[in-house]
């Protein structure tokens, strides 16, 4: 993360919501551009959102561009009294220049907020034996209009193969099979619109009759 400014905004927030959510121990935000996925030391936790918007500019040409499949890893380690999160934003090239230099996204603050409250929520969970529901973590919204497929030719986690990795993880809201009453309830209200789709259709047909 190039910009000084863009790190002290992720570490207040992170300092917020760790005071918001009544966590007992101090926690320090870090950045480290050579952090691993799937590669923590003993004693840590590792935590990867599914997604996150992010805009980016070309130093070379200022081209700007947006993409919703930016990668964020956070490693976590809860000391005696302390706790220190690592964290690597994966960067992406622009598609126009034909050396170009991979490039730092930018995030809206809503966006860090939302990922940032997911951590701790995990941090809880992992260091405080905190029960965590999956509707406790917030999707993360994508703000923004992104056209066109994800460029894997310029993006540093496809090169990594982290994009690949994190396809087939399972997804927190994963579509589950309808059970028992659920599976009724379904079948009642498809019967109910099949039901009020014929009958308008049979007033439009008089209608016009």
């Amino acid at each position: 993360m190039s910009s000084s400014g863009t790190m002290s905004m992720w570490q207040n927030i992170f300092a917020v919501k760790i005071e918001e959510m009544h966590v007992t121990d101090p926690w320090t935000l870090l950045e480290d551009d050579a952090l691993q996925v799937q590669a923590c030391k003993p004693g840590w936790k590792e935590f990867m959102p599914r997604r996150a918007l992010g805009r980016f500019q070309c130093s070379q040409c200022f081209y700007n561009w947006s993409s919703a499949k930016v990668h964020i890893v956070f490693h976590m380690y809860h000391g005696p009294g302390w706790g220190t999160v690592w964290m690597r934003i994966f960067r992406q090239k622009c598609r126009r220049c034909p050396n170009s230099r991979l490039e730092d996204p930018q995030f809206s603050p809503d966006t860090v907020e939302t990922i940032l409250h997911n951590l701790v929520i995990k941090i809880l969970q992992y260091f405080y034996k905190k029960p965590v529901q999956p509707s406790d973590l917030l999707e993360v919204v994508v703000d923004g209009p992104v056209t066109g497929p994800h460029d894997r030719a310029h993006c540093e986690a496809c090169e990594l193969g982290i994009c690949n990795r994190s396809q087939r993880a399972p997804a927190l809201d994963a579509w589950k099979p309808l059970m028992g009453e659920d599976k009724a309830r379904m079948h009642s209200m498809c019967i109910s619109c099949l039901y009020y789709v014929s009958l308008c259709l049979s007033v439009h047909a008089c209608y016009y009759y």
